[in-house]
């Protein structure tokens, strides 16, 4: 009887061996219950050898015959409710042909009882019913197994098209990531070439490293939380010029998480939003603060803080968080599901970010991925 296990990655010449191997233990273990019944009866003796020698050997040669009608005759290929009615016929069949052969040969297993006290047909009515039982249960672990692997198989190939599908995503989100603010940022350093070289020059090795960082992203799933802050601190420098006194900054990093693994750009995107949509609509200016601390449970909370106002039941205000929060939110969701969240609230005196990620989803391999990179 075939009870064919998982066999995925195995070869052809595997899935062989190993039904070979389940066909001869499951017709042995068939012929050792039926020698234990007749030892606790008291009924072992020559003819009882001869019988379980012939039950084994038809049991293996006629399973086998129907399994090559199965597949001849496309059988695993149909729908169950299509299939059934032929497992049935199936079995019955070979039910029969086994009762016929197995009173054809009673003469040469019952040595010592005339053949006149078995009628034929009754020898055959006596054997039809049990082995076309064991046949229907033989097709039933069989197509059952078949089944079995063809449906992990489809798992496996499904949750590789969902892997492909979420790369491709999280490729195209973070394609759309790279800095809006490069336009403004350009010409507040070409405004400083000729007032303050220094500081131009200074600030151009800041957008290389914006730049850098941004190509990066494509490349890299998860950055350190140092690395990001990096980003950011070149981020807020550069709009420093462009705001000047219209603009203070505070970052404050626990370092406890500076080496925690993010989705690259997903802080800066953030801090750009407060600027955008924040800093850059007050007269007066503002105060822009991320701060970054580990909480119980395992967990790391990334707070970015804006001067301004949130009215999220404006219609202005909810188109003013942008594409670029969108995507982080998106992000987040193809590579935490429902462990990473990203909220915006009005805060006193301005309007707080919130990342939440859990830190158990960091593994050593994902850093050793990043190192490679």
């Amino acid at each position: 009887m075939y009870i064919n296990p998982i066999t995925l990655g195995l070869g052809m010449s595997d899935e062989k061996a190993i039904y070979w191997l389940t066909q001869i233990c499951g017709w042995f273990g068939y012929v050792l219950l039926i020698l234990f019944q007749n030892l606790l009866a008291g009924q072992v003796d020559v003819g009882i050898i001869k019988v379980l020698i012939a039950n084994f050997v038809l049991g293996i040669s006629l399973s086998h015959a129907m399994r090559v009608i199965i597949l001849s005759l496309g059988l695993l290929s149909m729908k169950i409710l299509k299939a059934i009615p032929r497992i049935i016929s199936l079995s019955i069949f070979f039910g029969i042909v086994a009762s016929l052969f197995y009173a054809g040969i009673s003469d040469l297993l019952f040595t010592n009882v005339p053949t006149i006290l078995v009628p034929p047909f009754r020898l055959l009515l006596e054997l039809f019913f049990p082995f076309s039982t064991i046949y229907l249960f033989w097709n039933i672990l069989y197509f059952a197994a078949i089944y079995l692997k063809n449906y992990e198989r489809e798992e496996v190939k499904n949750l590789r098209l969902s892997s492909s599908i979420h790369e491709v995503e999280l490729s195209n989100l973070r394609s759309q990531l790279n800095p809006h603010f490069m336009f403004n940022a350009l010409n507040s350093i070409k405004a400083l070439i000729d007032e303050n070289p220094v500081l131009a020059k200074k600030s151009l090795t800041r957008m290389s490293s914006i730049l850098r960082n941004s190509l990066m992203a494509e490349k890299r799933r998860f950055v350190s939380l140092d690395e990001e802050m990096k980003v950011v601190q070149d981020y807020l420098e550069l709009e420093k010029i462009r705001y000047d006194h219209r603009l203070d900054f505070v970052i404050e990093i626990s370092e406890k998480v500076r080496r925690v693994q993010i989705p690259p750009l997903i802080v800066q995107t953030c801090v750009e939003n407060a600027i955008k949509h924040g800093i850059s609509h007050l007269i007066e200016g503002g105060l822009v603060k991320v701060s970054a601390t580990s909480l119980e449970g395992g967990r790391v909370e990334i707070k970015i803080f804006n001067s301004g106002a949130y009215a999220p039941n404006n219609k202005e205000s909810k188109e003013s968080t942008g594409i670029g929060l969108s995507n982080s939110q998106r992000r987040l969701n193809l590579l935490y599901g429902n462990r990473a969240s990203l909220m915006i609230k009005s805060e006193a005196g301005g309007v707080l970010c919130t990342i939440s990620l859990p830190l158990s989803e960091i593994t050593e391999s994902q850093n050793h991925e990043n190192n490679h990179h």
